[in-house]
């Protein structure tokens, strides 16, 4: 699922996940853990204890992600011999390969450093990298709208007489200058209208039923039936735009 963007020296040795002379013992799993939490890497739901990235800390990894999720690999392998320190590009392949170091756990490294206070040793990072890129960050649905997801849109739309469905996701600039219009955009929809929100990437269902395949997205509903859907920012205006074709002039029907 793509973001539709219409109207978006630390060194050491080597890249190893051990300790060197340098380096404190490394942290047990649950003080890595308590460290990531403390640092506002990650947080744990109260209710559910579900351990997921903070939406503070993917705004940090973000920036690390369009750097280096879609560079080449000679970019990806020259920043990892700058980053740790070894002799050449080359080198830094060869121990990407050997300890099998992916391109979100280096995003995850540079991340974690750059969000915390005070940095952690490099084994203590790679361990935190390592942890984290294997976590799922929390919702990128705001808490202003119902979360949704593929087993509750159908019961949410055919529920209310009108419905609105937004579709958001991480790393996401236009998702997020949505958000910081939010208040005025939903202060646009008419009161009857329920607003929910799903987080496309996981929403696979949804996209298909919709023909929506980019985020951000708005998809208006009547009587459980879509009448309208678009991608792309959506300001005030246009939702208010799109409003009044659907409820008002459409009259739902």
């Amino acid at each position: 699922m793509t973001a539709d963007d219409t109207d978006t020296e630390r060194t050491g040795a080597t890249v190893d996940t051990g300790s060197d002379d340098n380096d404190r013992a490394d942290p047990d799993a649950e003080a890595l853990l308590d460290a990531l939490i403390d640092g506002g890497v990650v947080a744990v739901d109260p209710e559910t204890s579900t351990v997921a990235t903070t939406a503070e800390f993917e705004d940090t990894r973000a920036v690390y992600h369009d750097t280096y999720a879609d560079a080449s690999a000679e970019r990806f392998h020259e920043s990892v011999a700058e980053v740790f320190g070894l002799d050449s590009a080359g080198a830094a392949a060869e121990q990407v390969d050997e300890l099998g170091v992916t391109r979100e756990e280096f995003v995850a490294y540079l991340a974690i450093d750059a969000h915390l206070d005070r940095s952690p040793s490099t084994a203590t990072l790679a361990r935190m990298a390592r942890v984290v890129s294997e976590l799922r960050p929390g919702t990128p649905v705001p808490d202003a709208v119902v979360e949704l997801d593929d087993g509750s849109y159908e019961r949410f739309v055919s529920s209310h007489d009108r419905a609105i469905v937004t579709v958001w996701k991480h790393h996401c600039d236009p998702c997020e200058a949505m958000k910081d219009d939010l208040d005025e955009i939903l202060a646009a929809i008419p009161d009857e209208v329920a607003v929910g929100g799903l987080d496309g990437e996981d929403c696979p269902e949804f996209r298909r039923a919709i023909g929506i395949d980019a985020a951000p997205a708005l998809a208006l509903f009547t009587d459980g039936e879509l009448r309208e859907g678009f991608t792309g920012r959506a300001t005030p205006d246009r939702v208010a735009a799109a409003c009044t074709e659907v409820y008002e002039d459409g009259d739902g029907a």
